[in-house]
């Protein structure tokens, strides 16, 4: 901070030497796929260890997906997606057509740096992660035959942390 620099005196030590910094992630929320979590045609069969299952569903519903919020999604879940059956190799579900929700996460660190002598100094400092305590999730389990199928609450970014320290320079 522009006042008090050259900490002359009680005043100046107390006041000066005090240093902000700040970091903003405004993130929209990564897409992702439902997936049907099985595949019964075997169109993957052999090189599904390679690519994962990437078999889809059918889609239900005339609703557009893509626009819907998870927690929305989360309420209706088991009447938007049907498994798929033998006779199908790829269900109708279009790749990436559902949204994670963002990310909106501030980080918060004020200094405070104390001349002792002409060469030596101390720090003081408070780093504030996740300043706002805001809960950003990740992306959730796509895969509609498992029990957790969009449930973003279990993927919670973690909360607030505070880290103190103190450093002597010389």
């Amino acid at each position: 901070m522009p006042f008090f620099r050259d900490q002359q005196g009680f005043t100046g030590r107390l006041l000066g030497g005090f240093q902000f910094n700040s970091f903003f992630t405004f993130q929209s929320g990564a897409p992702f796929t439902a997936l049907n979590g099985a595949d019964p045609a075997g169109a993957l069969s052999g090189i599904s260890g390679l690519v994962g299952n990437a078999i889809r569903p059918n889609l239900n519903t005339t609703l557009d997906v893509s626009s819907m919020r998870v927690e929305d999604l989360f309420a209706i879940r088991t009447m938007l997606f049907t498994q798929i059956t033998a006779a199908q190799r790829v269900g109708n579900v279009g790749r990436n057509t559902l949204r994670a929700d963002g990310i909106n996460n501030i980080d918060f660190g004020i200094f405070k740096n104390t001349n002792i002598t002409e060469g030596t100094r101390i720090q003081l400092r408070a780093d504030f992660f996740n300043f706002t305590n805001t809960r950003d999730f990740g992306i959730p389990n796509g895969n509609i035959n498992a029990g957790n199928f969009l449930n973003q609450w279990s993927t919670n970014g973690g909360n607030r942390r505070i880290v103190l320290g103190a450093r002597l320079i010389f």
